[in-house]
């Protein structure tokens, strides 16, 4: 009987120690990177982040960056980080060590394409990048290249790179006559007045389709926030069989958003078609719009697969009834990557809206409180990819502000506030000089 017993406690305190090993493994998530670039200072800063409390710590030494840093993007692979710079219009480059640090690439990639004489005087495609994007294949860097208002001597454009390592050649479309490159930006200008439409926010398709005159090409969607014309534009972009790039609009493009449309973000299972840990189906393939000028959030129905209100995937958009009012002037919009939320930086309110959306019916519901305060002037947000940590760089107070993010019952989170923001224990990161980008892995 005693020895009975003793197996009975051996067994208990087994059982035991495996139930602290999983809780253990559930709070301890480790470490995220987080890397912010600073605009009065021109440098590009790395630091660890702790997945569990939101906890940073610097790695590594600050890198070069171009002249005002404006959008940054990962590679799939995670080994590379481009970087756009408005002030100059070019893009750099650099490498990520194991450490989440940086090395910089020698040199930096121009955006600039100069037109000829005959080119409405000398007009000059590529200025101002302000956002970028990679196909799901990292084979092509998309630029958004906002141009000048009221300029048709700088219009606005998408440039377009062929991505091998750390370095980029020019890959889009051909250019005119006359130019001595042979790839051109896409151009997006106004039809009446040739003046830059505004392209300020740009997104991929997660998934590809069939498209071309035979239906025997492989597409990618890709789309456009405008916001000089109040528009989202859309295209197919493929490659065909002897090397060359073609994009040709969606039918209905472009889309009409709200006031200004800035950021956009696709919803964390779009383009699912079998089922993960984390996704059972797609989630209605939503396409997240922030309209900073009439201070909302909207959602579109990307037609990325052939599924409910789309007949054909051909990467059209649709109008959905999913809008919601957000702070004053929305800049950028983040997606939750595990659960159904979403949250808005509004620049001109200094605040991070938060809300919930329902993948059926494209709806968006305002969390209480609908808002938590950031520091001023907030430009950019990131969100590690466990969904547990969202950073929000804030250019005029040069830092940034860390959240954690309530996590429902079955990812071990509270039972209740799920999704909602609150400030972490570490709630403010200084910095040495007016953060811009962010971006969180």
């Amino acid at each position: 009987m005693r020895t009975s017993s003793r197996w009975v406690l051996i067994l208990v305190v087994l059982l035991a120690m495996a139930l602290g090993s999983c809780a253990n493994a559930r709070n301890n998530l480790g470490n995220g990177n987080v890397w912010v670039a600073t605009q009065g200072d021109q440098k590009l800063t790395s630091f660890s982040i702790n997945l569990t409390t939101g906890a940073l710590s610097s790695v590594g030494n600050p890198v070069a960056t171009g002249a005002t840093p404006a959008g940054m993007v990962m590679t799939p692979d995670q080994k590379t980080i481009f970087l756009a710079n408005s002030g100059d219009n070019s893009i750099t480059a650099y490498s990520i060590n194991s450490d989440g640090s940086l090395k910089a690439v020698s040199g930096s990639t121009s955006t600039l394409i100069q037109g000829p004489s005959g080119c409405a005087s000398n007009c000059t495609l590529g200025q101002m990048p302000a956002a970028l994007a990679i196909d799901p294949g990292g084979k092509f860097l998309f630029v958004a290249d906002q141009g000048q208002p009221s300029n048709p001597m700088i219009p606005g454009g998408v440039s377009v790179f062929s991505i091998s390592g750390t370095s980029l050649s020019p890959a889009g479309p051909g250019c005119p006559s006359g130019f001595t490159q042979t790839a051109c930006p896409i151009l997006l200008t106004d039809p009446t007045t040739g003046f830059s439409t505004g392209p300020s926010g740009i997104a991929i398709s997660p998934v590809s389709f069939s498209c071309g005159s035979t239906g025997s090409e492989t597409c990618n969607a890709l789309y456009v926030a405008n916001q000089f014309s109040n528009t989202v534009s859309g295209f197919q972009y493929f490659v065909d069989s002897s090397g060359a790039f073609h994009v040709l609009p969606t039918g209905g493009s472009p889309y009409t958003a709200g006031t200004n449309p800035t950021g956009l973000a696709f919803s964390r299972c779009a383009g699912v078609s079998s089922a993960n840990a984390h996704c059972t189906t797609n989630d209605g393939n939503n396409l997240f719009v922030t309209n900073s000028g009439s201070g909302n959030l909207m959602i579109f129905t990307a037609c990325i697969q052939a599924v409910g209100s789309c007949a054909v995937a051909d990467g059209s958009l649709l109008a959905s009834p999913g809008t919601a009012t957000t702070g004053i002037g929305p800049i950028a919009v983040v997606a939750n990557p595990l659960i159904n939320f979403v949250y808005t930086v509004d620049r001109g309110s200094n605040q991070v809206s938060q809300f919930s959306y329902s993948p059926i019916t494209a709806v968006l519901s305002a969390l209480s409180p609908a808002a938590v305060s950031t520091a001023q002037n907030p430009m950019s947000a990131g969100i590690t990819g466990n969904g547990r940590i969202l950073i929000v760089s804030n250019n005029a107070t040069s830092n940034m502000s860390v959240y954690t993010i309530t996590q429902p019952p079955s990812s071990g989170g509270s039972s209740t506030a799920t999704g909602k923001l609150v400030p972490a224990g570490q709630p403010t990161v200084s910095l040495s000089g007016q953060p811009s980008a962010v971006l969180v892995r």
